[in-house]
């Protein structure tokens, strides 16, 4: 607790409170659901009898940890980001955030292709086979998708690591002609 920042700690990766995650054992995500689960459950079976299960040890729990200094009082912290506060042109836009899905937490509900298609947005595919979601390079980081996720840490904004290119309707007519749609 001494580097605590006041968050929640992170997610710890999960499926079903399992160790083992499919995506280590074959190298591709699954859902898990319909004939997909049974797929899954036969991959992990498979492995679990190729690995010595008793040899491992269990996994490590977070143990509870007091705070060393007392946690701020509510009236302690109004107004302190205040001074932070600054003018839009004064922020680097080259420090853009992108969303990122994990698969391992991802329960398949489509709620961040229906929000993120809803807004205008449609940087999220939605695999019709595997319900996988998938953030495109469309992505313009507005968070949407992260506030309509019902798992914590599932979607998580991360830096953009490609240059990032607007497509907002019409391209600007650039040569000298007359614009697109000109009525005499």
């Amino acid at each position: 607790m001494a580097n605590w920042n006041g968050q929640s700690p992170p997610t710890p990766k999960h499926q079903k409170g399992k160790v083992i995650r499919v995506g280590d054992v074959i190298g591709k995500q699954l859902p898990n659901f319909g004939p997909y689960r049974e797929q899954r459950e036969e991959l992990l079976a498979a492995h679990n009898q190729r690995t010595e299960l008793l040899a491992t040890q269990p996994g490590q729990h977070r143990p509870v940890v007091q705070p060393k200094k007392p946690v701020p009082r509510i009236k302690d912290l109004i107004g302190h980001a205040v001074s932070r506060i600054g003018a839009y042109g004064e922020l680097d836009n080259k420090q853009q955030a992108v969303a990122l899905i994990d698969e391992d937490l991802c329960i398949n509900c489509g709620k961040c292709y229906m929000a993120c298609n809803d807004s205008g947005y449609q940087a999220i595919t939605f695999d019709p086979k595997t319900h996988l979601a998938h953030v495109t390079e469309d992505c313009t980081g507005c968070t949407m998708c992260v506030s309509v996720c019902p798992i914590i840490d599932c979607i998580q904004m991360v830096p953009r690591t490609t240059t990032y290119t607007p497509k907002r309707g019409i391209p600007v007519n650039t040569d000298k002609k007359e614009p697109i749609g000109y009525v005499y």
